[in-house]
C-alpha cells in the first residue's frame, strides 16, 4: 500500500475479493473510537504476502532509480538484488555488472551486502 493509502497492482484484486466476501457474509465491522480522538475507520486489507511482494518490488524500483542516478551504495544493493532475484527477476549477469560498477567507484562490499 502506498503512503497515500492507494493499493497497487495485485493487492487491489485481493482487497476487492475480500470486500466481496465480507459483503456476501453480511459481516459488519465495528468502528473503534480513540478516547477523545477521531473516529478510526477500518481499511480493507490484502493478504500479507501480496503487500510484502508489492513493497519489495517497489523497493527494487526505487533502488534501480537511485543507482541510475549514481548513488554508489544503491548500485551495490541493486547488484545484490539482481543476483538474488529480490524484487525482480534473477539476473546474475546484470547483478555482477552493478556490483563491479560500485567496486570500481570505490565502494567496498562490507556488512549486510556480503551476507545476502
Amino acid at each position: 500500500m502506498a503512503s497515500n493509502g492507494v493499493v497497487r497492482n495485485g493487492a487491489l484484486q485481493h482487497i476487492q475479493q475480500a470486500n466481496g466476501a465480507a459483503k456476501a457474509n453480511s459481516q459488519r465491522v465495528s468502528t473503534p473510537r480513540v478516547k477523545n480522538g477521531p473516529e478510526v475507520r477500518p481499511v480493507p486489507s490484502a493478504p500479507l504476502t501480496a503487500v510484502v511482494n508489492d513493497a519489495v518490488r517497489r523497493w527494487f524500483q526505487e533502488t534501480h532509480k537511485e543507482a541510475l542516478r549514481g548513488d554508489v551504495k544503491q548500485q551495490a544493493l541493486l547488484g545484490q538484488m539482481l543476483l538474488e532475484g529480490y524484487g525482480c527477476e534473477r539476473d546474475p549477469a546484470a547483478g555482477k555488472e552493478w556490483v563491479d560498477k560500485a567496486r570500481r567507484r570505490g565502494y567496498r562490499m562490507a556488512g549486510v551486502y556480503c551476507e545476502l
